[in-house]
């Protein structure tokens, strides 16, 4: 599994410590501020629904999924990763893969719920990103004296609000990173968009599988 998982997992699983640096940019600072609660309250419900609650895990999985759809553009990361590629498939496969990739997403973090051990997630700046657009910087503060990992939020104004599009783990973007796995992958004349589905496929099928009761 990529690094970037072992080192961001805890950010959704954290209880937010804030401490924010607005920086003049050209979004008002009204936006920016709301784009940093948001990033607040997606791991402040990370806590309360999913990592502290006294559910089996697959209620946890369920509640994380939920979670998920709700703060991140999923549509948007997933035709972003497959590249060129989104183009060339059909709506049904592209559907298939926007809901494959989620799936992937969730039980790739699910594995890592055990992880959480009191990491806290300070917000120490936002700024600008275009006209609609906004980072987040996030330091997580690890436990037993483990290095702080520095943490971009990527987010995108949609018409219901901000929406995560990429995380920025250590300087490594999980976008890019996916995007240029599946670019490797769709170089091969074997491989379709619908192959790729099948083997993103086999591969929940086995997280499922090794998901603890």
């Amino acid at each position: 599994m990529m690094r970037w998982i072992r080192w961001i997992a805890p950010v959704f699983v954290v209880l937010v410590s804030v401490m924010t640096a607005l920086h003049s940019s050209s979004a008002s600072a009204a936006d920016l501020e709301k784009a940093r609660a948001l990033v607040a309250e997606v791991a402040e419900e990370g806590v309360r629904e999913v990592v502290g609650a006294n559910v089996p895990q697959a209620e946890k999985i369920a509640r994380f999924r939920t979670l998920f759809d709700r703060y991140f553009d999923m549509p948007s990361i997933s035709r972003f990763v497959l590249g060129r590629s989104w183009k060339d498939a059909d709506a049904a496969q592209q559907a298939r893969f926007v809901d494959q990739f989620r799936e992937l997403n969730v039980y790739t973090w699910a594995r890592r719920f055990k992880d959480y051990n009191g990491q806290k997630l300070a917000v120490t700046g936002v700024q600008a990103d275009g006209d609609s657009g906004a980072y987040v910087d996030t330091v997580v503060e690890q436990t037993e004296g483990q290095k702080p990992l520095s943490v971009r939020w990527r987010l995108r104004m949609r018409e219901d609000g901000w929406r995560v599009v990429d995380l920025i783990v250590e300087g490594v973007s999980m976008a890019i990173t996916y995007r240029s796995e599946y670019s490797a992958a769709l170089s091969d004349p074997s491989v379709t968009v619908n192959r790729l589905n099948d083997l993103i496929g086999l591969q929940i099928q086995q997280m499922k599988a090794q998901q603890p009761s």
